[in-house]
């Protein structure tokens, strides 16, 4: 049995990957990138907010272009020489991030056919492990077939606060827990199931899962079970994987919620 991510996460044909939440999104995303050229894909990688600049190891490449017809024409020209690179419409000197494009570029690009993957990072969070999402975010292309909200598993146990959640405040709103009470996994679990429906809305992909990741020790390992444990009937999420994506097999545990509740039905 595999423990590929790209096998945990049904990226074996072709489509478009929109990342959102909070805890590790750039680190999967080309993490997912090089998975995915290493079987044999093309891959463009690239974001709808703004990203840091990717580094040499994570991009060979990075093309920086606003207009879609010249950046058709560029990626064109790339993918002779390259399975994967990076794109964006700006590099801003000031912040040192690339910035994105609009959803509807996203679809000019994959309505092109050049690429077999679209990995797209559709949401910012001021690299905090937990996010709530304010009424303009995520920004999730409707093309999207694969939605995958990443939460990092080492905000279990401190307390709610800028520090440690970008938007503190709405997060308290949306789930309840006071500013500065424990983060648990009951939190998580209703701040996750609340982003997700949100998300799911603007797009309905095929896919929509929720990445638990920084599961580097096994208090997290058993706080990833317990989030999966409280939101196993969640209809609007298909599979919840929590993982150490600093780890080689980054997988620690799986629940696919799609599969059980096919077999309740039957």
């Amino acid at each position: 049995m595999t423990n590929t991510l790209i096998d945990k996460l049904y990226l074996n044909r072709q489509g478009v990957i929109s990342l959102i939440g909070a805890g590790g999104k750039t680190s999967l995303m080309f993490r997912l990138a090089k998975e995915l050229i290493d079987s044999g894909k093309t891959v463009l990688t690239t974001t709808t907010t703004k990203i840091f600049m990717p580094k040499p190891d994570q991009s060979p490449v990075i093309i920086i272009e606003s207009a879609v017809d010249e950046l058709v024409k560029k990626s064109k020209s790339c993918l002779n020489r390259y399975p994967h690179f990076s794109a964006g419409s700006k590099h801003d000197l000031a912040s040192g991030k690339l910035n994105g494009f609009s959803p509807d570029i996203i679809n000019h690009l994959w309505q092109a056919n050049l690429f077999d993957w679209i990995i797209i990072e559709a949401d910012g969070a001021k690299r905090k492990p937990l996010k709530a999402t304010a009424s303009h975010e995520p920004v999730v292309p409707k093309i999207t077939s694969h939605l995958i909200l990443v939460t990092g598993l080492d905000a279990v146990g401190k307390a709610l606060g800028d520090h440690y959640v970008h938007r503190a405040k709405l997060f308290s709103e949306n789930t309840g827990l006071p500013l500065g009470e424990t983060i648990d996994e009951q939190s998580i679990a209703i701040s996750t199931a609340i982003e997700i429906k949100k998300a799911k809305a603007l797009g309905h992909p095929l896919f929509n899962i929720l990445f638990l990741n920084k599961a580097d020790t096994p208090d997290r390992i058993v706080s990833g079970k317990k989030i999966a444990e409280l939101l196993q009937t969640n209809k609007n999420i298909d599979q919840i994987i929590t993982a150490s994506l600093k780890d080689e097999i980054p997988v620690k545990d799986s629940f696919n919620i799609r599969k059980q509740n096919q077999r309740n039905k039957e």
